[in-house]
């Protein structure tokens, strides 16, 4: 305790408000708030070179709590000295006095935070640091062939050694930014599988962050990423003793609206096209907002319906029909390694009732939907209002909006027909027969809905005085097509849900490859899991494309970068498109699980196992990329239920988006003022909030429930959770957080 209580505390020296840590005996990086600059004295204190960085952390808080249009900006100035410190020495730099203590984690060390389990066949971790504009890369090649060791940390006794490996030099992006800007080495402990708590040492460097090697480190990583889940649910209060960040319950009630589910179709379509918005001219392009009231309807339909269930995103508290995608992954990860999964696993409402945590959190995500269903067996998959919510009203319980079920079409109620159904799967597999045939009959009603072509939407709607025609897509989405197929005729055995796909076989296939980047990697995983003989071709088609991905993600993972993660190479056309979270390694690492799941070869696992390490911290940015997990975590960003806690930390388990490549423009206007261009592309982490949304905002489906999926088929030995985890309390301010100033 006594390291992880130094590595957490920053050292005020002075009133001047500066704060110092050691990188190595040699580097110093003070620490102070705004863009002034601490006065140094270097006139005998040996100091060679100096670096600067400005960062904001957040958006500035007044006295009340209140969120300002201000960025809170920390400055970095990091200091090499001619000659190393020596233990317990003091100098006298102008600013402050520095004085050196070896027993203090560095943060050039990146590693998992919580540590790794023992099956792990490759583990590693890294050192390396970025010493700002003016300083560059931290000088650490000539320790390449040096000895590292990593020592117990209850008694520092040294337990294994190897010696420190060069990685690959940072690749710059068309030979001008670099993405890490450091010189980076690999502690290789790929052979060491003892459990326990340990540290990595390096002589004349100094030691890292303990970490620990056991299945319990796996099992705390499900844990906090799926109960990010739990505390998006909507419709439902969070409590005590299910969690300290409490909120009341939110959203009980809907309105039947007409406004159509598929956000595709809201965009203008090139050429002529057989769906979508059209006036006289043509295809034209709407907000969905334009289609909703903003009070409740005073047409015939006007009673509401109380349906809880489903989640909420970041900034938004509306229901969407991506969720689906969420509870179709918790369900095929169960199907797929379902010993990984059991009851009061994640400590929620439903913990107790005999079935998996997993499932009971995927029935969640169809509770509202199941709530709404129309007799004719639509479902309208969107709840939404006539606009989004600010950061200054509240958490969800006081939202005054009134929310609109969007319009039952075919597309909409096939997809939750493939989502439903694949529940029922799982239930049936978890050995409960009833919940199980509940989803099924549910899932039949909306497949005959979704099968009849007169159930095809087509309305029309008067925006701003004009008449706009609507007219869903003819032909029926081939993934959904076949994935409902197959899970019906599993469930029930009867063959004549297999005669669609054998007569949409083309156009199956023809959208399988066109838009498979679109899909979850476990989208067609049922054809694995159970074979039929008729869909054959479809699952080679899934596995050659899975495959093929996983070995790109593979190489590129060792290759491309000095620390290993799962993004295009650097030279790759799509390297660029990092933001809205699509860079992140746990979300990518979906493909890896499931090729192992395929083949069964190793060589897949391991390159999950190095995504969960690099997600964990394992980065140029030594921190997690998810609240509440490991040490040094994201302290704030876009979330209206944590804004409504004032100062408090924010709510656990939530997966922010992170890089974006570029630089927001708030960014560059508030913070980097022109020398954004210097700043290594891996650290382009801007946080500015709701300014700086690509970045700074999440969901639950592009973020949170991939980080559950992935870490969920990691898991080595399924327990309960922690006395410790269950009774984990919120900090009383996030700004007080290591990972608020979290070292770049």
């Amino acid at each position: 305790m006594k390291n992880l209580f130094l590595l957490l505390t920053l050292f005020a020296l002075s009133a001047s408000a500066i704060e110092y840590e050691f990188l190595t005996p040699q580097v110093v990086v003070l620490k102070f708030s705004g863009r002034g600059m601490p006065n140094l004295a270097t006139v005998g204190n040996n100091i060679v070179k100096t670096g600067l960085w400005h960062k904001e952390n957040a958006l500035l808080r007044d006295k009340k709590g209140n969120i300002l249009r201000k960025a809170d900006i920390s400055g970095f100035n990091y200091i090499v000295f001619g000659t190393p410190f020596k233990a317990g020495e003091k100098r006298n730099i102008g600013c402050c006095i520095l004085q050196y203590d070896p027993e203090r984690p560095t943060h050039i060390f990146k590693l998992n935070q919580l540590g790794n389990g023992v099956r792990q066949k490759k583990k590693y971790a890294y050192m390396g640091a970025w010493l700002g504009g003016g300083a560059g890369a931290l000088p650490l090649k000539h320790l390449a062939g040096k000895e590292f060791e990593l020592r117990k940390s209850s008694d520092n006794k040294c337990v294994f050694k190897n010696t420190l490996r060069l990685r690959r030099n940072a690749p710059r992006y068309k030979w001008r930014i670099p993405f890490t800007g450091e010189e980076v080495l690999e502690l290789d402990y790929s052979s060491f599988n003892t459990p326990g708590k340990y540290y990595f040492y390096v002589d004349g460097i100094g030691r890292s962050m303990d970490f620990t090697v056991g299945p319990e480190t796996l099992n705390e990583a499900f844990y906090i990423h799926a109960r990010g889940l739990y505390h998006k649910r909507c419709g439902i209060a969070k409590k005590q003793p299910f969690t300290a960040w409490e909120t009341p319950e939110c959203h009980q009630k809907v309105y039947q609206g007409n406004f159509p589910e598929n956000i595709e179709d809201y965009r203008k379509k090139k050429g002529s096209s057989a769906h979508g918005f059209s006036d006289r001219n043509g295809s034209v392009t709407l907000r969905h907002f334009d289609l909703i009231p903003g009070k409740a309807p005073s047409f015939i339909h006007s009673r509401p319906l109380t349906a809880p269930g489903g989640w909420h995103d970041a900034a938004d508290y509306d229901r969407r029909p991506f969720h689906l995608r969420i509870v179709s992954d918790l369900a095929t990860v169960y199907l797929m390694k379902s010993e990984n999964f059991i009851d009061g696993q994640l400590n929620i409402p439903e913990s107790g009732n005999g079935i998996p945590d997993i499932l009971d959190e995927a029935a969640w995500g169809v509770k509202h939907l199941l709530a709404v269903q129309q007799k004719n067996g639509g479902v309208g998959t969107w709840f939404e209002t006539s606009s989004h919510p600010g950061p200054g009203e509240g958490g969800p319980h006081k939202d005054r909006r009134t929310y609109f079920i969007s319009a039952p079409s075919r597309n909409g109620t096939l997809e939750y027909a493939a989502a439903v159904s694949t529940l029922a799967l799982a239930m049936k597999k978890a050995g409960f027969p009833a919940e199980s045939d509940k989803y099924l009959q549910s899932a039949l009603k909306a497949w005959n809905f979704a099968l009849d072509y007169k159930n095809r939407l087509i309305t029309w709607f008067r925006v701003k005085e004009k008449m706009i025609s609507y007219s869903e897509n003819p032909a029926l989405a081939g993934e959904n097509l076949l994935k409902t197929a197959l899970n019906l005729y599993i469930l029930t055995g009867e063959k004549k849900y297999l005669d669609p796909i054998e007569k949409e076989e083309k156009q199956i296939l023809k959208s399988f490859n066109r838009n498979f980047w679109k899909w979850s990697p476990l989208s067609w995983m049922i054809l694995e899991l159970f074979p039929v003989k008729e869909a054959e071709m479809f699952r080679q088609e899934y596995r050659k494309i899975i495959l093929r991905n996983g070995d790109k993600m593979l190489a590129n993972q060792e290759n491309a970068y000095p620390y290993r993660t799962l993004w295009y190479g650097s030279n790759e056309p799509w390297v660029h498109s990092m933001a809205w979270g699509t860079s992140h390694p746990l979300r990518r690492a979906m493909t890896l699980i499931a090729a192992h799941k395929l083949t069964g070869n190793e060589k897949y696992l391991t390159g999950a196992y190095l995504a969960n390490d690099f997600h964990n911290g394992a980065n140029p940015l030594g921190r997690s990329m998810t609240s509440g997990l490991g040490k040094i975590y994201p302290a704030a960003f876009l979330d209206l239920i944590s804004y409504a806690r004032g100062t408090g930390e924010f709510v656990p388990g939530i997966t922010p988006y992170g890089n974006t490549f570029g630089l927001d423009r708030n960014a560059v206007k508030m913070v980097y003022k022109g020398k954004e261009n210097k700043l290594p592309i891996f650290r382009r982490y801007v946080n500015l909030e709701f300014l700086s949304v690509p970045a700074s905002e999440y969901s639950v489906w592009e973020t949170i429930a991939p980080a559950a999926v992935t870490s969920g088929y990691l898991i080595e030995k399924p327990a309960l959770p922690t006395p410790e985890l269950k009774k984990r309390k919120p900090a009383a301010d996030f700004r007080k957080l290591p990972g608020y100033r979290a070292l770049p």
